[in-house]
Formats: structure tokens, sequence, C-alpha cells
């Protein structure tokens, strides 16, 4: 087998390079292409294959810049499918894998490749999010200017996919809705070997928001939630509503920033509930707080009606309706006097359900099943996960890893 792996861009390590360094290790003589790339900011297993950057990459000091450049990324995926094209020429590529929520996917691989796009999320900053990224700021009338083309671009780029994998139901349903296709759904490892379980609930106190600080996370409606309520809360993250934030919450209030992975995983072991108000494609914060053994009061819309058992017997957490600091304020009154209903065990069980180990199972079967049958995989390691438990969901039915996505 030989494997291509195409990532939108290597600039810092969230959760599309997770899922790719996860990649790396069920195929390690894989080579991978991408849009922009910095090293010193990658790990090490990524690092270690051979990487293959657009021509936009090479300018100078993109890394810093690359976001503003969203109306030249159609260049960059035409860059990349010509190196592609340029290498199954000298050794084919049997199967082509993209880690996508951008210009990845639309990288035209060769005739006779299988291009499985995992897909994070269709481009939200072109379709339903533009106002959340772009409104206000001084690149909005260019960006403006070039949305119709880049959705046409975006949607020419989909017909090139074979198959679909969404991570989440909830991205299964907007892959279907944007491109008009059909998508299998394997959730995403979320590392949680730097997270050590609390022994106990006797002495958690304080509420936790970890997020970004950013208007789509609802972050606001939170932080007036509690200046109301009066319950101790951290939050930690950084991001452009910093100062507004900090500006309106009172002294219950407490932000932090640039932990490390240590500090923040004290702080999930340590904290009564996370609070979460985003309406994201999977969320792994809540995943992340579940492995510290703590529960999770979220906004019931989006993945994170995957992430979190809010029903049955042995619930990790519950729901609140509307994203409204009155339907947080209910949620966490439900959530003191329901507190000794949400188990350690229960909330780790359900975090234990998005491991890496789970996820290659999942994304070897189907490709050794569904996509690619016939294919040989003898030589590479996929080949050991094709025999596990359970299968891929169903797709009948939008980050962050360890303590990074507090400079999300």
């Amino acid at each position: 087998m030989r494997v291509a792996l195409i990532h939108d861009w290597l600039v810092g390590m969230r959760g599309g390079e997770r899922c790719l360094e996860v990649l790396c290790e069920m195929f390690p003589d894989a080579e991978i292409f991408t849009g922009f790339y910095d090293p010193s900011r990658i790990s090490d297993c990524i690092t270690s294959h051979r990487v293959e950057v657009s021509n936009l990459g090479a300018l100078p000091g993109v890394s810093k810049y690359y976001r503003y450049l969203l109306p030249l990324y159609p260049i960059a995926a035409a860059s990349l499918s010509r190196a592609i094209r340029r290498r199954h020429t000298e050794a084919p590529y049997d199967l082509v894998i993209s880690v996508s929520h951008c210009l990845a996917k639309n990288v035209r691989v060769p005739d006779s490749s299988v291009h499985v796009s995992y897909c994070l999320t269709p481009m939200r900053y072109i379709w339903d999010q533009f106002d959340s990224y772009f409104k206000g700021r001084r690149i909005e009338p260019l960006v403006r200017a070039f949305l119709p083309i880049l959705r046409r671009w975006d949607t020419a780029g989909a017909k090139g996919v074979d198959h679909f994998i969404g991570i989440s139901g909830f991205v299964a349903k907007r892959i279907k809705q944007v491109y008009a296709r059909a998508a299998e759904v394997v959730y995403p490892p979320v590392r949680s070997d730097w997270i050590r379980c609390r022994a106990s609930d006797d002495s958690a106190s304080g509420f936790l928001c970890v997020s970004a600080l950013v208007p789509y996370k609802n972050v606001d409606i939170i932080v007036e939630a509690f200046n109301r309520n009066g319950e101790a809360l951290t939050v930690v993250g950084s991001g452009p509503e910093d100062l507004r934030l900090k500006r309106m919450a009172k002294s219950n209030i407490h932000f932090l920033e640039g932990l490390s992975d240590e500090a923040l995983a004290a702080l999930y072991r340590e904290s009564r509930a996370l609070v979460f108000a985003a309406e994201e494609d999977f969320g792994m914060t809540p995943v992340e707080m579940q492995a510290a053994g703590g529960p999770v009061i979220c906004l019931g819309k989006g993945g994170a009606l995957e992430t979190v058992d809010g029903l049955g017997r042995n619930p990790s957490g519950l729901f609140f309706s509307e994203a409204t600091a009155e339907s947080i304020m209910a949620a966490v009154e439900d959530f003191k006097k329901r507190e000794s209903e949400f188990s350690i065990e229960a909330c780790v069980e359900k975090a234990n359900s998005f491991s890496g180990e789970h996820f290659k199972e999942e994304f070897s079967k189907l490709l050794l099943r569904e996509y690619l049958p016939d294919a040989d995989f003898s030589g590479t390691q996929v080949a050991e996960y094709g025999q596990g438990r359970g299968g891929a969901h169903s797709a009948s039915e939008s980050g962050e890893y360890g303590g990074l996505v507090k400079n999300a």
C-alpha cells in the first residue's frame, strides 16, 4: 500500500493534527501534503514523515498570516494536486486520506487512487459562520467578494472525494446539507494520557470553562450566568474576546491562560463541572473533563449530544436547551441538586470511547470492509486494527487537544 495524507495546514498541534498523528502511526510510510507548514510547532510523529508544502507555503513568514490568504486557497490546493500527481507518477498511491475542514479535501488526487476525506466539518467560514470570522474586520469586503467563487470551488472539490467520514453525526448531517454526500462517522481520537482521574468528588469546588475566547463559543453568556448566580467560575483560554469578558466579569470569576497540561489537568480534576455553551462539531474539552472523572453542563446541540451522556441511569453530564444565561443558571441549579448522580466511573467510561485505539479500529474497519476490500495491507500497521470490536457508526443522523485549547 502506498498512502498519502493531506492536511489543511500544519502550524500547531490541535485536534486535526492529533488525528493526523494517529493516521501517521497507522501508516508509518505515508507521505504528507499540506498547505502551510511550521515544523517547529509540529510533533516528531508528523515531522518524521516526508512533508511536501504548497507554493503558498513558501511565502516568507506565512504561518503568521496564512488565515488571511483564504481567497488564494484554491491556488494552494492546485499546487498540492500537481505535487501529488508528480509523486504518483514516480510511485502510485493506492490511498489518499485528507484530514480536512478547508482546502485538503479539494486537492485533486489521481483517478487510480481512492480518496477518503476525514471531514472535521464543511468549511464554516464560507458557509454558515462567515460573520463570526470576518464581520467588522478589514479583510471582510475582500473575502465577501470572493465568497461565491470559494463556495463553487468547495462544492466542486467535494465531488472529487470517493468516501466521506465525518467526526460526528452532527458533521455527517452538515456534509449532507452542504455537499449532498453521505458520510460514515468515526469519532476523533482524544488524547487523555496527560489527565489523571480524580480520586473522589469530595474535594471538587467551583466550576470551569475551557475555551478559545471567540464569539461563537458563547463564553460571554457563561460569564453573565455566573455574574448573576455568584458561583465560583474559572475561565481558561485566550482570544479576541479576552478584554471584553474580563471587564464584564465580577470578582467570583477568574481568568487563566498559558497553562501547562499539568496545570489544566489539575483544574479538570478539582472543578465540580465543566460548563460548555458552544454548538461544536465535536467538542473535545467535554471529553477531557470526563477523562478526569468530572461531569459536563453543556448546550444540548451539536457534537456535545454525542460526547456527553445526559440521559439514562449513569449520566456523565446534563444539557441546557438554549444558549442564554437563564438556561445556564437553571442547569447549574439542576446540577447542584443532582450532583451525586454523576459518578466518576460513568464519566471515565464515556471518555474512553474516544480513545486513539478505538479510532484506529473504527477507521481501519471502514477501509478494510467498505472502501478498500481488495487492498493488500500486509506490512502496514493498519492490518492489526481490522479485527477489533464494534463497527463504524452510522451516519443516518466543528479545535482542541490537551492544554493546547487555551491558545486556540
